[in-house]
């Protein structure tokens, strides 16, 4: 059995690094959702609004939708049963993962140190580990837990509500391989198939996690098992896991993977490990985004030196193994296994770097469980460092190690802190982005889209615009990589036309439109655009046509549902207006306007029943919706239902001290 950890021991580590994890992030609960990744995936994701047989079949049948995550939805699912769509949740959720993955981390560094036997690293001849040595080791691994817990490169992936899936695969990975060395150490067969279930169920939060099997082969190593035929027999049924996962990653992944070439993959990967590296060592200049929006070609020397780099630690690793009953290097060894189980973890995130034209180096939050190797080399180099003979050497050493601790964890809250805030709002994250990288069209896109969406009286719109057109002069030079269309920029000239549209500017909006439509024929937003602009000038019958072109080519676009029903209401079609917005119900259940444009449409056909209910559906999506309580309000009042319509319009004013209209209402009530 491997060495245990004392009841006194355990509590002590659990309060440290909770203590550390909360210094850091407890802020982050009063966090607002992102503009990144958090609608599609959290509060615009009708799937985890209810936990029942038709949305468990949903989120273990699809992609998210280009990862597969089903256990990643369902822990959004628990969220959302206890506190709906309130971002305090969610956050407070990561941060606890985050916390018990420290943990993990700490106790699995602990035995890795234990079990190398580090007593006989710097001096072979040496006595086994004593108590000193186990008490040393464990302050030594529950430091490692520290950083690990403080780290600012692990900020994105505990802030951010959309990468949870990091967390919940991190912790199952690190849970088999805890219970993998139990099993090796103790050789009972429950803590083998606690292994196997565990990285089954890391699988299925995250499928990056796939290179587990190899990084169990090095642990073998690390505690010198000797690996023979009988060590690769044993992983059979990891591996089938890994390429059963691995085949379902393709699916998700095939329109992306088959739009770049080998030769660009190696040289991407290859410079993801070195920048990976280096923000772990330097902490500095941390971005949720990293574009690169030149050709990738192997003459660059931003691509050549880090690819050469790689190919030189790979052929001496080759040499030194092949050579390794003759040399014995320790060390070496030590280094070799780390600097494996750093890549072998960080790899499969690296096949995801090609999107809408430009190439992302790499995502802080994909050096989550790489770290781990890192930390156990740093381990595996302190306790080196603090070994000697002379009684005056250690002393002086172990000063000098406490004195470069605490500064390192001073640093590392410090930057951590710093970084978080970048996540308080959306300017603040896409605006460090483009701090950075000021040539991120994604950033200005998304930025703008948050601008877009701010009250108009604040000139808001008109910045937006600008960063619209930032966004797409950088999109229009980008290497093209799409074929015969651009999808990312006809995204970005509908999107400009909109905001160009909410200006009144509905000349310019309706040339980006076609602008759009000629960078890609299919693009839905373009046809609901000119939809909504055809219908502004009164245009009906060819608002129609362009509403049903966009779902033509997107059978589901809620957007196009909703507008249409609202033309078929505007036009009298009150039985097309009910079933079109029945459709976009039926596609997005909480979809609180078309709940309201449904209510509209039964109070106008007289069925006033089913119009309050629908009003009051609207309003449990969205309690702050005005226009629903003030009808819902006006209709209770014109049924005799006095206090009912009170309660309404006081509500509105809770919302809206202001509102005239509540104001008058409550007076002639009362």
């Amino acid at each position: 059995m491997l060495h245990r950890i004392t009841k006194g021991q355990a509590l002590l580590a659990v309060g440290i690094l909770f203590s550390l994890v909360f210094l850091i992030y407890g802020r982050s609960i009063d966090y607002p959702f992102v503009r990144f990744d958090d609608g599609l995936l959290i509060y615009d994701n009708p799937v985890i609004r209810a936990m029942n047989f038709t949305t468990l079949g949903t989120i273990f049948s699809t992609y998210d939708p280009e990862l597969y995550i089903p256990l990643t939805l369902l822990s959004y699912q628990f969220d959302f049963l206890i506190g709906g769509i309130n971002p305090a949740i969610y956050h407070l959720q990561n941060i606890l993962w985050h916390a018990m993955n420290a943990l993990l981390v700490t106790l699995l560094l602990f035995w890795l140190l234990f079990l190398r036997d580090q007593s006989q690293i710097a001096n072979p001849t040496s006595a086994p580990a004593s108590a000193e040595t186990s008490h040393k080791l464990q302050i030594v691994a529950l430091t490692l837990g520290a950083l690990f817990a403080i780290h600012p490169i692990n900020v994105e992936a505990v802030a951010w509500a959309s990468a949870r899936k990091d967390l919940l695969s991190t912790f199952f990975a690190l849970g088999s391989m805890l219970a993998y060395l139990q099993w090796s150490a103790g050789g009972r067969k429950r803590w083998f198939y606690g292994s196997l279930v565990l990285f089954a169920i890391g699988l299925l939060c995250k499928v990056t996690i796939l290179t587990l099997p190899l990084i169990l082969l090095i642990l073998d190593l690390w505690c010198r098992r000797r690996v023979d035929r009988n060590v690769f027999l044993e992983k059979i049924p990891f591996f089938a896991l890994s390429l059963a996962f691995a085949v379902i990653a393709i699916f998700g992944k095939a329109g992306q993977l088959a739009s770049v070439t080998p030769m660009e993959t190696i040289l991407v990967a290859s410079k993801a490990i070195v920048s990976t590296m280096q923000h772990w060592f330097i902490p500095l200049g941390l971005s949720v985004l990293y574009p690169y929006n030149n050709s990738v070609t192997i003459g660059s020397l931003s691509f050549l030196l880090p690819f050469l780099g790689l190919l030189g630690f790979l052929g001496f690793a080759f040499f030194f193994v092949k050579k390794r009953a003759e040399t014995q290097q320790r060390c070496v060894s030590t280094i070799i296994l780390c600097a494996a189980f750093f890549l072998f973890a960080l790899v499969p995130s690296l096949l995801n770097f090609a999107k809408g034209g430009t190439i992302y180096m790499t995502s802080d939050r994909y050096g989550y469980f790489a770290g781990v190797g890192l930390l156990l080399g740093l381990g595996t180099g302190v306790i080196h460092f603090l070994r000697g003979d002379a009684l005056p050497v250690r002393l002086y050493r172990k000063r000098m190690v406490s004195g470069m601790i605490f500064l390192i964890l001073g640093i590392g809250i410090a930057l951590s802190i710093r970084q978080t805030k970048t996540w308080a709002r959306n300017e603040a994250l896409f605006t460090n982005v483009l701090k950075h990288y000021p040539d991120a069209h994604v950033a200005h896109n998304n930025l703008a889209n948050y601008l877009t969406e701010r009250p108009h009286g604040e000139g808001k719109i008109s910045e937006a615009i600008m960063e619209y057109e930032k966004a797409l002069q950088i999109a229009k030079d980008l290497p093209h990589r799409g074929g015969s269309t651009d999808p990312m920029t006809s995204k970005i000239l509908s999107n400009l036309a909109s905001a160009l549209r909410q200006s009144g500017d509905i000349t310019s909006a309706k040339k980006h439109y076609a602008e759009a439509l000629k960078r890609n024929p299919i693009n839905p937003y373009a046809f609901l655009g000119l939809g909504i602009v055809a219908a502004l000038e009164g245009r009906m019958g060819e608002a129609e046509g362009q509403y049903l072109i966009a779902l033509q080519i997107a059978p589901k676009f809620s957007p196009a549902l909703l507008n249409l029903g609202a033309l078929y209401s505007a036009t009298g079609r009150y039985a097309e207006a009910l079933d079109t917005f029945d459709q976009g119900i039926a596609i997005d259940p909480f979809a609180p306007q078309a709940h309201y444009n449904r209510a509209v449409v039964l109070q106008k056909m007289h069925r006033m029943t089913e119009a309050r209910v629908a009003y009051e559906k609207a309003i449990d999506i969205v309690p702050s919706f005005v226009a629903a309580r003030i009808n819902l309000g006006i209709l209770e009042a014109n049924r005799g239902r006095s206090a009912q319509a009170i309660e309404q319009f006081q509500e509105v004013l809770r919302y809206d001290p202001g509102n005239s209209k509540a104001t008058e209402a409550l007076r002639q009530l009362r």
